[in-house]
C-alpha cells in the first residue's frame, strides 16, 4: 500500500508527540498558503485524548512515523445526539498529515487507502471530511482520490455539525468544505 520504504500500520504506544509534532509542521503548509493564523496543535494532553478517540494509521520509515491519519465512525462522535443515528455508516477522517519532508511521495494517498479499506471492512457506506477549499494539496488532493464536496445547503445535519465541530478558531467556514466519497 504505501510506496518503498515506507510502510503503513497503526498507531504505536508512545508516538503521540511525534505525531502532534507531525501535525504541527504539515499545519505550517496552511499558514503558509494564508488559511490558517498559526500551526499550532492542539496542547499535548487534548491530542493524545484526540488519537484515543480514533482509529489512527501510521506511516512510517525506518521505524520512525513521517505520516499519520485519524478516523472515527461518524455515529460514535455523535452519539446522544439527534444526527448520531443518521451519522451511522459513515466515517469521518478527522486528520491526515504528512510531514512536508516526506510529501509528494504518494503517503497521503497511501494512509487514506488504508483508511478506505477499514471503513469498507466495517461495511461503512462513505468517507466524510471536512477540508480548506480552494488548495490543490487539500480539496484537490481529495477530488482526485473521489471525493466530491458537499454545497453548504446540500448537507445534511450530520455533517454540519462535524463541519462547525472542526471549523478552526478564525476561519471562515466559506473556506472551507465537507467532501463525501461514496465506497
Amino acid at each position: 500500500m504505501a510506496p518503498e520504504p515506507y510502510r503503513i500500520r497503526m498507531m504505536e504506544p508512545g508516538e503521540a508527540m511525534r505525531l502532534r509534532e507531525i501535525d504541527r509542521r504539515a499545519g505550517q503548509l496552511l499558514v503558509d498558503a494564508g488559511h490558517l493564523a498559526d500551526a499550532e496543535p492542539l496542547e499535548p494532553g487534548r491530542f493524545i485524548q484526540f488519537l484515543l478517540a480514533h482509529e489512527v494509521f501510521v506511516a512510517e520509515r525506518d521505524g520512525k512515523a513521517v505520516g499519520f491519519a485519524a478516523s472515527v465512525d461518524l455515529a460514535e462522535i455523535l452519539a446522544g445526539e439527534p444526527e448520531a443515528a443518521e451519522g451511522a455508516g459513515c466515517t469521518w477522517l478527522s486528520a491526515l498529515s504528512v510531514d512536508p519532508e516526506h510529501g509528494r511521495r504518494g503517503l497521503g494517498s497511501a494512509l487514506l487507502q488504508a483508511v478506505v479499506a477499514r471503513a469498507g471492512w466495517f461495511f461503512q457506506r462513505a468517507i466524510a471530511l471536512s477540508t480548506a477549499r480552494d488548495l490543490a494539496f487539500n480539496e484537490g488532493f481529495y477530488a482526485k482520490r473521489g471525493f466530491l464536496a458537499v454545497p453548504a445547503p446540500d448537507r445534511p445535519p450530520a455533517l454540519r455539525k462535524r463541519f462547525d465541530a472542526e471549523l478552526p478558531p478564525g476561519v471562515d467556514p466559506e473556506r472551507r468544505t465537507v467532501m463525501v466519497r461514496w465506497l
